[in-house]
């Protein structure tokens, strides 16, 4: 937002004084900030005339890959409700953002998904409504969403919007076909994403971390009483890779390449490297490994946003359930721990 000059300060303040009594006046201000549905409509020029452009831009604020796509489609599905035609980008603000951009693309979103609708540019729209966090908050309301707890009338309604809205691009979904298949082949087969690092600062509405003793008990269970062949592991620390191969041994399969964090306690999302594109790579490893718990029979998981979007793209795209689905639930933090105030984060905007 450009800075607001002393002149056009002036004239508010002055028409601030000269209605401050009347009733509408107020309203019409006060419904600005705190009705979702008062919109603000911009017109940059002549393109895409007689439809509304919805921008949905990055929320950025330190959030994880997974975060960021769930808030887009909450967004999206404000848009959808309303008739409008959205277009995302996600810009420096993406924490997987890459300055030089990846193969001539600066739209983050495009990195890794094909555009959201046939709307390539918003710089010359004839009207364009920028999506705004109290949208966000206006649909997590209506489906009574808190933190990590949500309904499946609202795993549902977000599955219809990521089908209706959101695809792999053509070079994304080569990518992490040919790894699945290399990894996995057809054998039946067990996903366990286990989180560590920062999920052990005990953030306010965050799962209370699940001990690496639960996951291994629940995946040895479920793998015998599931007839499952193998595991697909998932995970951020090394030290989860190890503790699962030690009592599975080579039924255990991980990506190697996939960077991972030696016993720390910051997401591996905040990590530096000097590998080319280490922003990128970030994301489309976290990708990977959603993709490919999407395609095991069944799931052990804590809560987490990959694991909540996992259920979301396999009912929006592969039309089924898991076979298993084990969810280890320690609870939910509540405290005044908050994430925005860890030197990663900040308030959504």
């Amino acid at each position: 937002m450009e800075k607001i000059s002393f002149i056009d300060l002036l004239k508010v303040l002055n028409r601030c004084r000269i209605h401050r009594r009347e009733p509408e006046f107020i309203d019409h201000v006060l419904n600005a900030y705190r009705n979702p549905d008062y919109l603000h409509l911009e017109t940059r020029g002549d393109e895409y005339a007689g439809q509304t452009i919805y921008h949905v831009d990055e929320q950025g604020n330190g959030v994880g890959f997974f975060a960021e796509l769930g808030v887009t489609l909450i967004k999206l599905y404000f848009a959808d409700e309303r008739g409008f035609v959205p277009y995302v980008s996600w810009g420096e603000n993406y924490l997987y953002y890459e300055p030089d951009g990846v193969a001539g693309e600066k739209n983050a979103f495009l990195y890794y998904f094909a555009p959201a609708s046939h709307v390539t540019g918003i710089e010359h729209a004839r009207h364009v409504v920028r999506s705004e966090m109290r949208h966000y908050e206006q649909v997590k309301a209506l489906f009574g969403a808190v933190s990590y707890d949500v309904s499946e009338e609202y795993i549902d309604a977000m599955a219809q919007i990521l089908e209706k809205y959101i695809r792999y691009n053509d070079r994304t979904l080569s990518y992490l076909q040919k790894q699945h298949h290399e990894l996995l082949g057809e054998k039946r087969t067990l996903g366990v994403h286990y989180r560590g690092t920062d999920f052990r600062k005990q953030y306010n509405n965050h799962p209370v971390a699940v001990k690496i003793e639960q996951a291994l008990e629940m995946a040895e269970k479920t793998l015998t009483e599931g007839g499952y062949e193998q595991i697909f592991l998932a995970t951020d620390e090394n030290s989860a890779v190890q503790s699962f191969k030690e009592r599975f041994g080579d039924r255990v399969k991980t990506y190697a390449d996939t960077y991972r964090d030696e016993d720390g306690d910051d997401s591996i999302a905040f990590s530096s490297s000097d590998r080319r594109m280490h922003k990128y790579l970030l994301g489309l490893e976290v990708l990977r490994d959603e993709y490919t718990l999407t395609q095991c029979d069944g799931l052990v998981c804590g809560y987490s946003n990959v694991t909540f979007m996992a259920r979301i793209m396999r009912r929006a795209w592969n039309k089924k359930e898991f076979d298993d689905y084990v969810l280890i639930n320690n609870g939910i933090y509540h405290n005044n721990n908050n994430f925005w105030e860890s030197g990663h984060g900040k308030p959504g905007k």
